[in-house]
């Protein structure tokens, strides 16, 4: 039997085996948990299954189906939906670094840029002179290096986590446009970085370099290997198979970040971006909270940017420009900032529009002026006017939902503006549903009430005799 004094043995509560039983009792209750969502909120749970099982047939009604009037319909094709769920775990990532522990990072790209490159060195004969070939769909022997997608996945996400946290180390002080400034430095910085390390001629110790060509330089690196599974390869010549690779990557990448948002850590990365001070005078660790934002937020980018090349087969830097850490941004701020799920649809509308609405677009406004004998139609090309439309959209939102598309609750509380008067509240509001105390015109602050009365008299020179009565009691108080 247990004393005050017998020592109770406490089991392993955190770590990685505590996160997989975790998940694996969130798994056994799954059922559960879907009846009692359908008990709650019927419609929304019915529309969201439609949804993903929409999302999973997608490919294959494309291919039987759908493909006859892509012409007619702005239909998203294989490739589309594969960069939607790479930029969707972009957004997922970037998500926790201004949605969760609101801090504004506008180089973002140059952890996809490093994701993409560690691919690339790891899985494509750019070091000819070895041979590493491990659980991979090449020949034995085959000249460079040659690994299993999934470890170089996890590769890829180790290393653009770590410089997720060099970068935040020296940053740690800087907030707001000046962690925009540090943060947007290093996305330029970085893809100029790989497309000059070419012809570099080194020496350290044992080190010599001569003429080393590093990364390819504008030309980069190719061929990278297709992932591979059980004979199936799932590259930009498969098909539809990379879209549900791109769909398990994604269902992991939700997953982590649910748990990480329901957190310890989740919970100091949202009380750092209400109030950094009193969250550290509160205990929160703001260093180890803001570092650990920086490097899981990079972690996403790493992956996305090793599917990204495993997918094309190959990486230049000309892929990783700055425009794309802005238009991460904008899918954040249009699908909700804070919102997993609003930031994924976020990317999914804006890669639909990038992609497949406007280039369709501009093929029917060739149509049109094909049939009606106006061929300057043509050289209207809507592609071109992208991001004049998602500054639109974006103006648009600010002004008429700011919280975004899909919004967190306390996103939503906080920057939803009611009418004049229907805020929850406001004067408007109590007065017309009756909430509005009567008091009696003989109680104090009452109509009838002598002392308000005499405050609203004025006195000498624009005073009231309220006021001039306590200067003159102020006079005549005994010292």
């Amino acid at each position: 039997m247990n004393t005050l004094t017998t020592p109770v043995q406490v089991g392993h509560t955190g770590g990685l085996r505590a996160w997989l039983r975790q998940m694996a009792s969130a798994a056994r209750g799954w059922p559960a948990t879907y009846r009692m969502a359908l008990e709650r909120r019927r419609g929304r749970t019915v529309l969201l299954t439609l949804l993903i099982v929409l999302l999973v047939a997608y490919p294959v009604l494309y291919q039987t189906v759908l493909a006859p009037v892509v012409r007619i319909l702005p239909l998203p094709s294989a490739t589309v939906m594969v960069f939607m769920l790479i930029f969707a775990i972009m957004a997922i990532g970037l998500n926790i670094v201004i949605g969760f522990a609101g801090l504004l990072d506008l180089g973002y790209v140059a952890f996809y840029a490093l994701g993409a490159y560690t691919t690339a060195f790891l899985t494509s004969p750019h070091w000819g002179g070895v041979s590493v070939v491990l659980f991979a769909s090449v020949p034995e022997g085959s000249p460079g290096i040659h690994l299993p997608f999934m470890l170089v996945v996890i590769l890829a996400a180790g290393v653009a986590a770590t410089f997720g946290v060099l970068l935040g180390a020296p940053t740690l002080r800087l907030r707001g446009d000046y962690l925009a400034i540090v943060t947007l430095g290093f996305g330029e910085i970085v893809p100029i970085f790989f497309k000059n390390l070419v012809n570099v001629t080194f020496s350290f110790g044992p080190i010599q370099l001569v003429n080393a060509n590093l990364t390819g330089g504008p030309l980069g690196i190719n061929p990278i290997d297709p992932p591979s599974f059980f004979g199936f390869k799932f590259g930009v010549i498969s098909g539809f198979n990379a879209v549900y690779l791109g769909l398990i990557l994604i269902i992991v990448a939700i997953v982590i970040a649910r748990n990480l948002e329901r957190s310890r850590m989740g919970r100091a990365w949202m009380a750092v971006r209400e109030d950094e001070i009193a969250a550290e005078m509160m205990g929160v660790n703001t260093v180890r909270t803001k570092l650990l934002a920086f490097g899981l937020g990079a972690a996403f980018a790493g992956i996305a940017g090793a599917y990204q090349a495993s997918y094309q087969g190959a990486t230049t830097s000309d892929f990783f420009q700055f425009s794309t850490s802005i238009l991460v941004v904008v899918m954040i701020i249009l699908g909700g900032i804070g919102n997993i799920w609003g930031v994924i649809a976020g990317a999914v509308v804006v890669q639909y529009v990038d992609k497949t609405l406007l280039p369709w677009a501009g093929q029917r406004l060739t149509d049109i002026g094909n049939v009606t004998g106006n061929p300057a139609l043509g050289d209207i090309n809507p592609s071109t006017f992208s991001f004049l439309l998602f500054g639109i959209a974006l103006v648009a939102m600010m002004r008429f939902r700011p919280e975004g598309f899909v919004p967190s609750r306390q996103r939503a509380a906080e920057m939803h503006t009611a009418p004049p008067g229907q805020a929850l509240g406001s004067i408007g509001l109590i007065e017309k549903e009756g909430l509005v105390p009567q008091l009696d015109p003989t109680e104090p602050g009452g109509e009838a009430d002598p002392g308000s009365a005499e405050m609203s008299v004025e006195g000498p020179a624009g005073e009231t005799k309220a006021e001039h009565r306590v200067d003159v009691t102020d006079e005549e108080m005994p010292r």
